[in-house]
């Protein structure tokens, strides 16, 4: 009855394509009957199991298939997906498609089936599907997922008219486990930390993993702040339980808690993460290891965000730079772009008043493109009067990580006909990126579309050696706080010239930060320090004073720009 039937040999392994033709008409019940019987003679000999694809798709589907075929006259035509499963019991997806065949007089004469194996492409798009929810160390919901819940919880207050909390956690001086013990070791510990989150929230309540060592809660239908922050204390009180890790090691991890609560239906949840997270940062200057509530008002983290939509959409932020000096020759090589914010009514605000709220919400892609392409912008006039000058930026590790900047970088390179390099990337040594290699790889592509890699804050944390090691970096920045008591104190100038000696065996660039005085800048130089910034050099100034300054013509320099070499 079947015209051509696959022998043993060549259903294992089961073939990705593979076609069947049917010479019965009869209707599809008794053609796959037929068909079934040859495969019951073929498993009899041992070349099949039971769970065979032919068998299981002879047993369960030959109705399946039959029906659509026989109502679709007069093309008789059908195609679909079936599940089956294989003889070692994983499963089997394929596509088929059956086709009637006619004669010159148009009556049927056989069935032609076309069977594709599609298992590896539903099973990754399924893996895509759940990436795009779940964070894969931990699978607790990811970042994005969690913002858009949170949103369905808010907008559901103005009928429940009971409130909405978030906790943000971020674990204390985490990063040492890792080099400690190894990241094998941190990302079990972190895998401990979500389940324990996990067992104490409901059902009904929101558990994510932003990155990093920092988790997000999103607990429904809280009554008060109060009832917040002791649901926020008995988690605390979990997690500072020891950990016992496989490695047969015990550890002991703490946490700050920043708490904000609102009953308000119209406060965005961007805002609400970010009150949260201003919390958490109270939470570890008084000490860490504790909880602390958020003391704005429900509105004006809403009314911050919405402004700042405005103040993007209507150019009230602005970039202001402050010079570079080269300590070799005594030239400005580069100027650091740092925001500021016009605001309508309270003036200039520098970036502690609204970058938070940037950087945890939907506007920190907008913000993003809008910074990298303003630096560049100026790097243009730059390079339009033959000046051999860089501008920094400062950005953040999902700017990196995303491959955001990366991808404004191309942008800005091609729309502004800039040579390389035009950009300082300024990566803060604080900044505690996700995935280490993630990161080399992201600033590595930076660096071919023209930019120069800087550690921002060097000495201030923990993280200094790992960063400046294992991140491509040509630049050292030393934090303006190592280099405040220079001159007046012995122990302070060897530290600073054992950092800058070890930047130098590793082949880093040296940049101090807060240079205010003479003095200062004449250890530096003797340390054989490369590079200087601080209002010894020079102010913050706006764009149109730094175009009228550097570039007009019309000023006597004190430290004059560099010049492209000819």
């Amino acid at each position: 009855m079947i015209a051509r039937w696959p022998v043993a040999g060549e259903i294992a392994p089961f073939p990705r394509l593979r076609v069947d033709v049917v010479e019965d008409t009869r209707p599809w019940p008794h053609i796959y009957q037929s068909r079934l019987h040859a495969v019951d003679r073929i498993q009899r000999r041992g070349s099949l199991g039971t769970h065979s694809p032919l068998a299981v798709l002879g047993q369960t589907r030959c109705a399946v298939l039959y029906q659509p075929v026989r109502h679709r006259a007069p093309t008789r035509y059908w195609t679909g997906d079936i599940w089956n499963v294989r003889k070692d019991g994983s499963q089997l997806i394929e596509n088929v498609t059956i086709s009637a065949i006619h004669d010159v007089h148009g009556t049927i004469t056989h069935y032609i089936a076309v069977f594709r194996d599609i298992t590896q492409k539903h099973l990754k798009q399924a893996r895509l599907e759940r990436r795009a929810i779940y964070d894969p160390l931990t699978s607790l919901f990811n970042r994005d997922h969690f913002g858009g819940a949170l949103e369905n919880l808010l907008s559901g207050l103005s009928y429940t008219g009971i409130g909405v909390a978030v906790l943000f956690i971020d674990l204390d001086d985490f990063k040492p486990i890792n080099d400690t013990y190894g990241h094998a070791a941190g990302d079990e510990a972190l895998v401990i930390i979500a389940q324990r989150l996990k067992q104490q929230t409901r059902s009904t309540d929101l558990v994510a993993r932003l990155g990093g060592d920092e988790f997000v809660i999103a607990l429904a239908g809280m009554r008060s702040a109060e009832k917040a922050e002791k649901v926020a204390l008995k988690i605390l009180d979990d997690l500072i339980s020891p950990i016992n890790l496989r490695n047969e090691h015990s550890i002991t991890l703490s946490a700050s808690v920043g708490v904000a609560y609102t009953e308000d239906s119209q406060f965005a949840a961007n805002a609400l993460i970010a009150a949260a997270d201003s919390a958490m940062y109270e939470a570890k200057s008084q000490g860490k290891n504790r909880v602390a509530m958020s003391q704005r008002h429900p509105s004006d983290g809403y009314d911050l965000y919405t402004r700042l939509q405005s103040a993007l959409e209507q150019e009230e932020l602005a970039l202001f730079y402050q010079p570079i000096l080269s300590l070799a020759d005594e030239r400005i090589v580069s100027f650091e772009a740092l925001v500021r914010w016009h605001h309508p009514d309270q003036g200039l605000l520098a970036p502690h008043h609204f970058i938070d709220i940037v950087n945890h919400s939907s506007l920190e892609r907008a913000y993003s493109t809008w910074l990298v392409h303003q630096a560049a912008h100026t790097a243009q006039r730059f390079q339009a009067c033959h000046m051999a000058v860089t501008v920094s930026i400062n950005v953040t590790r999902n700017q990196v990580e995303s491959g955001q900047l990366a991808e404004d970088m191309a942008q800005a390179r091609k729309r502004h006909a800039l040579a390389s390099p035009f950009l300082n990337v300024e990566v803060v040594e604080t900044a505690q990126f996700h995935d280490i290699d993630l990161a080399h790889n992201q600033l590595q592509q930076a660096r071919r579309l023209g930019a120069q890699i800087a550690l921002d804050d060097f000495g201030s944390g923990v993280s200094s050696l790992t960063y400046a090691s294992q991140l491509p970096i040509d630049i050292v920045k030393i934090d303006q706080a190592v280099i405040r008591h220079l001159v007046e104190r012995p122990q302070q100038r060897r530290f600073v010239s054992s950092i800058i000696d070890m930047a130098h065996a590793m082949r880093r660039i040296v940049l101090a930060e807060g240079v205010e005085t003479p003095e200062q800048l004449d250890v530096l130089r003797h340390m054989g320090c490369d590079m200087a910034q601080g209002f010894l050099i020079g102010h913050l100034m706006p764009s149109d004073e730094l175009e009228a300054h550097y570039l007009a013509g019309a000023t006597q320099l004190f430290y004059p720009l560099a010049l492209q070499a000819q």
